[in-house]
């Protein structure tokens, strides 16, 4: 590609012409934007170049994300087609161009970051809040991620809305039938709820949202200070991705007048019981309830 744009500057000079190419925005299980620090420039940016002769879109994202950070894509999203006056840059030698970019995010890779070329002085992941100083289209395309659906959003859930509860109901159950078999037994009172008992249930819900679907849920009431959660719930399509501890921490962070949180699930169940032992809950005894089933409790005052 190098040869190809040398002959092209050799004919219009630093004359600005249309070059079209791919980004990537690559996110880590923490939501950490992968950015290199540009050997051309010297300024931090998003992986990406030129696209080859006889080159698709994707097939430039795959390999400039290779060539620029070691990584594979296992899944590419397409996210955006950005151009026009703002995406024009100029290099530090004088060359114009006016940038055409198929803007791609993956958070599904494989490999270990690392410079994989000379155009790359440096690689790193930043959390969002955190960022290297950004300008011109690194800038631009950062500022309006948001929009693309790529970072999880947690959000208050109706259940008076029908679909809404249809999909909390699905999920549930799936999740539930998952605790089933670690406590051997079926016998667990969400299993059996219905769609109207469900909706009737008085509870107040979040939702967490990965891409645009809810991947989980907890509901809970709250009773002068004492917030009750009464249910937490993950698809199990996307266990262990740190969605129960971010509703638990939205939860605390979101409500008021708070003495002490408390919380039961199956002393069988021991990924929850280990969840909420890390979050800082304290055992509250057991009880065992119909069918048999044990049950912990546990609760945690509201940090000061």
């Amino acid at each position: 590609m190098d040869d190809y744009i040398k002959e092209i500057r050799e004919r219009i000079g630093s004359r600005p012409f249309i070059l079209a190419g791919s980004a990537v925005v690559v996110l880590n299980r923490k939501d950490e934007i992968l950015l290199q620090r540009r050997a051309d420039t010297g300024k931090w940016g998003i992986p990406g170049g030129a696209m080859e002769p006889g080159e698709s879109l994707e097939e430039t994202a795959r390999r400039e994300l290779y060539e620029e950070t070691g990584l594979r894509a296992v899944e590419l999203q397409f996210l955006d087609l950005l151009s026009g006056k703002e995406y024009y840059f100029q290099y530090p030698n004088g060359d114009e161009i006016y940038n055409c970019i198929a803007l791609y995010g993956v958070k599904d890779w494989e490999g270990t970051p690392r410079i994989n070329d000379d155009e790359s002085l440096e690689l790193g992941f930043f959390p969002m809040d955190n960022l290297p100083a950004l300008e011109g289209n690194p800038k631009r395309i950062v500022d309006n991620l948001a929009g693309y659906g790529l970072f999880p959003e947690i959000r208050q859930l109706s259940m008076a809305d029908n679909m809404t509860a249809a999909k909390v109901l699905e999920m549930q159950r799936s999740a539930y039938r998952v605790e089933a078999e670690l406590i051997g037994t079926d016998e667990i009172p969400p299993l059996k709820e219905t769609f109207d008992q469900l909706q009737s249930c008085g509870e107040t819900f979040i939702g967490f949202f990965e891409q645009g679907e809810l991947a989980g849920a907890l509901s809970y009431e709250q009773s002068g200070g004492v917030v009750d959660i009464h249910r937490l719930i993950v698809d199990p399509r996307h266990f262990r991705k740190g969605i129960a501890r971010k509703l638990l921490e939205r939860l605390e962070k979101g409500v008021s007048d708070v003495e002490e949180f408390i919380v039961s699930t199956g002393a069988d169940n021991q990924p929850a019981v280990t969840l909420y032992k890390k979050h800082g809950f304290k055992p509250a005894g057991e009880t065992i309830v119909g069918g048999g089933i044990r049950l912990a409790h546990f609760t945690k005052p509201k940090r000061a």
